[in-house]
This record gives structure tokens, sequence and C-alpha cells, in this order.
């Protein structure tokens, strides 16, 4: 046996050094089904190849203070800083702006304007529309240093302003007229990187981030009054993965610290930690190595097994050890009592591990991938943590404890305990008041379910915070909706997210922006409609009316001789992506559209509804592809709800189920199971009315771990019914004997949730809020429930 210990202890070692890795992608904090299964679809397409960004600001201008850059000073530092980044290995291409130089040829202009654009596009082809726009051209042309001559002799009509007037379809980020990502008073500025790695790669986005701040240190210490801030996919998957890697670091230590001092509060004696302590280690140890066998990593949720599972798994050597002490105090030989100490408490520990770990594996019915993660990791955890505490424990503690056993102290607390049950009035009492708090969630006062996103992603994260002020400078807001569409024919693929485009700008009214690629490059049959459109209004005769319009408004026809020629023979010149990406530059746009998930081309369209316009946007989607699917952070709320409504049954159900098997199995009579289920029943009644009062947030990545506490705290009630049955239901012996154990279980599991509060994932707070509440509750209600229900239902 000894041999296979060490042989799992070396393979587990092994695996933890070699193969144990953190997964930053927040895909795996998602549901597999409905818009949420989009997003997830989207976060693999493009979270891959996410751009980055770096925010060059006035620090004033972004709600911070200092000394204020002039705009001229912010373009300079943006190309500065552009140049700068180019040349890293890890980067592709780093841009301030765009090529803005070059002008279409009016005529071609119908390939990129949508139905409202070419109902405009159409009036200015009439006699009058033409006379109109000529009377404008020519007072442009009047104006003191216009310089315009040569651009209105191309394209007099204007028409590629026609184009962008109330131009529903932008492309890409915000551009000025030299090109520059820049705000309208140049106050603050984007440069945007498109990175070499993968931003899903943990190793990847390191790198990319440790090459790149760097230079954005240099370009800081030369401009100390300019903001610079990182943010995109890389930044915030390096950043989420520093931030886990702190948590489990941090969360397990303090886990491990305050389950200790509950520990010596117990027993008194620090070798007691010196015995329990490391099978504890290594039941770990070998819940880490099975953590290794997830192929992405963990996610950000599962991080919080270690610190779970050394609160819960110290419940065993609670048992373990104090039933050896119990043992060496009945004047039994070290080596007797290691064994007597085992045989007493092997079964019951080992019932009472499979039943947490039962109820954590119940986990792996969640529709959430980390969820599953956590349970599963719980399970195996709970379970190996006992096995390595009953071998391991009593051997321990034998070499231990060989000199005279302490002397059995009776604690005061158990007896203000037991008054507190003593007379059948009183126990009528106390289990009135723990049923009261789950009379009033019959009644419907309960906690209220809150908003998941905040728990996703974490608003600490630095680049998280990057964002939101890229968002304040350039008028943005949350809420943006991702509409994908995927196709095996990348062409088909285009055309179908043109035409969903199309039927968006007919809901104008409806919008605050529609970002899509067909402004940039529709697809091959778009442009073949539109510029069919186009052909569709006779251009030939137009040319034969401009050449009268011209004349009407004092201009000298032969001087636009190139467009009337054009006219009469319209272009039908198409572009394609290849054209776009002759400049490296434009590479960096077409990354915001256009993914590749496995086998299926994808192309995404962005989308900000206006408040209160949100059905009409949708139905509008619909009806122009059903097959589209709309996703997006800001529509997680209720994909998230929905999805806790479906998990809370299906998890409870198994997790109770197996509690009730569990209880059978060990405590076999009818009152005894029964005062135990009222237990739990008290517990959890307490527990979310203090939740609610208590204001922690209840969302699907905590408020599952609901069920998995009926596994964790039905221990206490189910020891302490154990060993009355050892008393012959004497309440002072039970509680005398049994209580300071069950409270130290209890308290350590509580210490193992409360390890998580000091981490910076929100997540992992609430999850650690709410159970640590449930633990200590559990405590509070087993010794109060279990002695009352003695009292009223003595055993015949």
């Amino acid at each position: 046996m000894w041999v296979l210990l060490a042989l799992v202890t070396g393979l587990s070692i092994w695996a933890v050094t070699q193969r144990f890795r953190l997964d930053p992608n927040v895909a795996g904090l998602l549901p597999e089904r409905g818009e949420s299964a989009a997003l997830r679809q989207y976060l693999r397409a493009y979270g891959g190849s996410d751009l980055g960004m770096v925010l060059v600001a006035d620090p004033n201008e972004i709600g911070l203070s200092g000394e204020a850059p002039t705009p001229e000073e912010l373009q300079a530092v943006a190309r500065e800083l552009a140049e700068a980044l180019e040349p890293l290995p890890t980067v592709k291409v780093a841009a301030a702006g765009i090529d803005a130089e070059g002008e279409l040829d009016p005529l071609l202009v119908w390939r990129h304007a949508d139905g409202a654009a070419r109902d405009r596009l159409a009036a200015a082809l009439t006699l009058d529309g033409m006379r109109a726009r000529l009377r404008t051209s020519r007072s442009m042309l009047l104006a003191p240093g216009s310089g315009l001559a040569e651009r209105i002799a191309k394209d007099p009509l204007r028409l590629q302003q026609l184009l962008a007037e109330r131009q529903v379809v932008q492309s890409g980020f915000r551009t000025q007229a030299d090109g520059s990502f820049a705000s309208d008073d140049g106050r603050a500025r984007l440069v945007l990187v498109f990175p070499a790695g993968q931003a899903l790669r943990g190793d990847d986005a390191k790198t990319f981030v440790g090459e790149v701040t760097p230079v954005l240190d240099r370009v800081r210490t030369a401009h100390p009054n300019v903001y610079l801030g990182l943010t995109g996919g890389h930044a915030i998957g390096a950043a989420t993965e520093r931030m886990l890697r702190r948590d489990l670091i941090w969360s397990s230590n303090l886990s491990m610290l305050l389950a200790s001092l509950a520990f010596l509060l117990t027993f008194r004696r620090l070798r007691a930690i010196l015995a329990v302590f490391p099978p504890l280690a290594l039941g770990s140890l070998w819940t880490a190595g099975v953590a290794t066998l997830w192929p992405g990593g963990l996610s950000a949720i599962a991080v919080s097994f270690m610190s779970v599972v050394i609160g819960v798994g110290v419940d065993t050597g609670v048992h373990v050890y104090a039933a050896l002490l119990e043992a060496r105090q009945e004047g039994l030989a070290p080596a007797d009592a290691a064994r007597r100490a085992r045989a007493r408490t092997q079964k019951p520990v080992l019932v009472a591990a499979t039943t947490a770990g039962a109820a954590f594996a119940a986990l792996a019915l969640s529709e959430i991938a980390a969820l599953r993660q956590l349970g599963l990791l719980c399970a195996s955890g709970e379970i190996l943590t006992a096995l390595g505490i009953v071998l391991v424990t009593p051997v321990i503690g034998a070499r231990l404890e060989r000199k005279a056993p302490p002397v059995e102290r009776r604690p005061r607390w158990t007896e203000l305990v037991a008054r507190l049950t003593a007379t059948r009035g009183r126990a009528i009492a106390c289990l009135v008041l723990t049923a009261l708090p789950m009379v009033g969630l019959v009644l419907g006062y309960g906690p209220r379910v809150a908003d998941a996103i905040v728990a996703m992603r974490p608003r600490s994260l630095e680049p998280l915070a990057v964002q939101q002020r890229v968002y304040d400078a350039f008028g943005g807001r949350v809420g943006q909706w991702v509409v994908l569409v995927a196709d095996e024919d990348a062409e088909r693929a285009r055309a179908r997210a043109d035409g969903i485009t199309e039927a968006l700008v007919a809901e104008a009214e409806h919008l605050e922006s529609l970002d899509a690629l067909t402004a940039l490059a529709p697809a091959r049959t778009t442009q073949e409609a539109r510029f069919a459109a186009r052909d569709a209004l006779d251009l030939p005769q137009a040319a034969k009316r401009l050449e009268r319009a011209l004349s009407l408004e004092g201009f000298a026809p032969s001087r636009f001789e190139a467009v009337l020629s054009s006219m009469r023979e319209p272009p039908r010149t198409f572009v394609t992506l290849d054209d776009i990406r002759q400049r490296e530059d434009n590479e960096i746009l077409l990354q915001r559209y256009l993914g590749r998930d496995g086998p299926l081309h994808t192309v995404v369209l962005y989308v900000l509804p206006k408040p209160g316009a949100e059905a009409a946007v949708e139905a509008a989607i619909a009806a122009a592809d059903p097959r589209a699917a709309v996703t997006g952070y800001g529509r997680l709320e209720s994909s998230l709800r929905t999805t806790l409504l479906v998990d809370l049954p299906k998890v409870g159900v198994v997790a109770a189920v197996m509690v009730v098997l569990a209880l059978a199995f060990a405590l076999r009579r009818p009152r005894d199971v029964g005062l135990a289920l009222a237990v739990v029943a008290g517990e959890l009644g307490i527990v979310l009315s203090l939740v609610g009062i208590l204001e922690v947030p209840l969302h699907a990545y905590d408020a599952l771990v609901l069920p998995v506490l009926l596994g964790i705290t039905v221990d206490e009630a189910m020891f302490l019914l154990y060993r009355a049955r050892q008393s012959g239901d004497d309440v002072q012996e039970t509680l005398r004997r049994e209580g300071p154990p069950v409270a130290t279980t209890a308290l350590t599991t509580a210490a193992g949730f409360a390890g998580l509060l000091i981490c910076d994932f929100d997540g992992l707070r609430h999850l650690g809020a709410v159970g640590a509440i449930g633990s200590v509750m559990g405590l509070v209600v087993a010794v109060v429930v279990v002695p009352a229900g003695m009292r009223l239902m003595p055993r015949g």
C-alpha cells in the first residue's frame, strides 16, 4: 500500500510541476446553449486573435487629473508609440490610424451604399437634385482658400460626400479626416495592435504584454503628462491569469491558516496539526494532479477547489484525531488507540466524505464548464483527502501521542446549548425559530438574483478599467450586441451579414450604432446587387442630365468630361478582401469582422440598440436571417438566469437524493434521518435569508453551491446522531463528546470558504461568502435541531 501511495504521489508531483496551468478564457464561465453558446463561439472565433488597444489620452479627459497635453502632442505620442511597437516580435501590425489618402470613383460609391444611401444617390441624379448639389458645389469653390477645384472636377455632385452623410453603417473604430483613431476633440486617441499570438493561450498573452509593457513605460517616462493604458484580449487574458494565480496562492494559504487556528482552538495541541495536515496536503496534491487532466487548464471558478478541499478535508482529520485522543484517555496504548480510532471513524468519515463528494459531483450536471470542473475537483479532493487522513493520521498520531493523554476538557458552550432545549417548550420554540426563515422564503421573501456579468468580468482588472475609459472617451457604452453569422462558405457568410445590415439600416431610428464589414468590403453578391440598382438609374441618360445641369448652373461641361465619360460607361470594379489587405494597417479592421470556428467561416456585426428598442432590433435581425445568433455580454444576464433556473433544480435534486441515501445508509433510523433533513432545511432557509440581508450577490456561480452545502454540512447532524446512538440519546453527553469535533469541522469548512473572501475575482468572493455562511449556519442549526428532536422524539 505504501509503495502505491508513493507512486501516486510522485506522479502527482510531476503532473503539477509540469502540466498544471490556469485558463483565463472567459468562455468556460458561460453556459453551453442559447445566446451563451453563441458568445462561446464568438470567443473561440475572435477571442484568440483579439486586437490590442493602447489608449493615449489627456488624463483629464478620462476622469483623472494632471497637466493637459495638446492634441498635437497626443497625435505625436500615438504615432511614436505605434512605430515603437511595430518591430516587436509579438506584434504583427501597430497603427495609430488608417490610410485616408485616395478617392473613390464617384460611380463606385454604390457598392458601399446601403438602402438609405442608395435612395439619396438616386435623388441626386434627378435634374433638380443635380442642380441643387451643383449650386452648393459652386458655393464651396467660391469660399476663400477652399482648394476644392480638383476634387469638384472629379465629383461635381459630391456623391462620395453624399454616401457619408447620415451614414448608418460604420466600419471599425472612429477615425478623423487624417485617418487617425481619435475622438472628435483629439484628446483621446487609440493605437491598435494586432498581436502575433493567441489571447487564449496564456504564454502568448503573457509574452505579448511582457514585450509591450516596457515600451509603454519608456513612452510614459518621455511624456509624463500623457495617459497610456493597455487593453484588449491579450492584456485581459494575462491580467486574469495573474489574478487567478494570486487568488489560488493567497486563498489556499489563508484557508490553511484559518483551518489550523480552528484546529488548535479545539485540540489545544500543536502536534495534532502535525498528524492531520501532512495527509491533508497529500490529498490536496493528489487532487491537484487530477486537475492537470483538464487539457485547457483550470477556469476562474474552479481555482477555488484548493481552498474548499483544505477546509472540507480537515473535517476527516478532526474526527479521526478526536477518536485517537478519546481512545488514549480510555487507557489504550498508542498503537491500539490508532487502530481503535481508525476502526471507529473510518465508516462515518468515509460515508460523510462520499456524501459531500457526491453533492459536489452533482455540479457535473451544470451547463457551465467551470462549475463542472469545480464540482468534480472538489468531489475528488473530498474523497482523496479523507482516504489520506484515514490511512496516515492514525499512524502519525500514534507516534505523537506516546506521552500521557491530555485531560478531557468539558467545553462550557455545550452546556449552554443543551439548556436551550432542556424542556419540551424550549425544544419546540427552537424548532419554530429555525423554521421561520424557510417560511419567509416560501412567502417570497428571499435574496435577489444578481447580475452574473459582474462575477464573470471582474472590474478590478486594469485592462477592463482601460476598456471602460475607451468607452467613456469615444462615446460608447456597455451593452453592444454581437450578431454572429456562421457558414461553411465564406462568401455566403459575408452576403448573409450584408443582408442583416440592410435590414437594420431600415430600423436606423432604433440604433445608436451599427458597425459592419459591408461598409468596408461588401460581399461580391452584395456589390453586384448594388451595381444593378445603380445601372437601373440609366446612367448614360443621367450623363445627359448632368451636362444640362452644369450648363444651367454656369459650369463649363467640358471641364467635367472625365466624370461624364464615366457615367456614359459606368465602371463595375469590385472591391475584394485582398484589396483591403494591400495596406497592413487595414488588416486590423478586418480582424473585427472575420473569423473561423473550426470548419465554419464567421462574420460579425456590432449593434447597439437604443434603450427600449431592443425588441424591434432583434425582430429585424431574426426576419433578415433566422440562423444568425445574437449574443454579447450585454445580453447574458437573462441567459445566465435561465441557466441558474435549469441547473439549480437538477443539482439540488441529485444532491438531495445523495444526502438522503447516505443518511439512510449511515443512520438507518427514520427519526434520525428526518432530524438530519430538518437540519439541512433549516440551514438552507437561514443561509438564503442572510444572503439577502447581507446583500451577497446570488448568481449562477455561487447559488449552485447551496445544494452542495447539503452534502457538506449534513456531516454535523450525522455525527451528532451517530454519537447519540452510542450515548443512549443523552443530550448532554452527545454534545459534550461530539460538540467540539463538529464545531471544529464546521469552522474549518467555513475557514476553507472564507479564504476565498480575499480573492480579487468577484465570483470567488461571492462563492466564499455563501459557503462560509452556510457552514457556520449548518453548525448552529445542527446543535439546536438535533438536541431538540431528541427531546421531543426520544427513542422507544
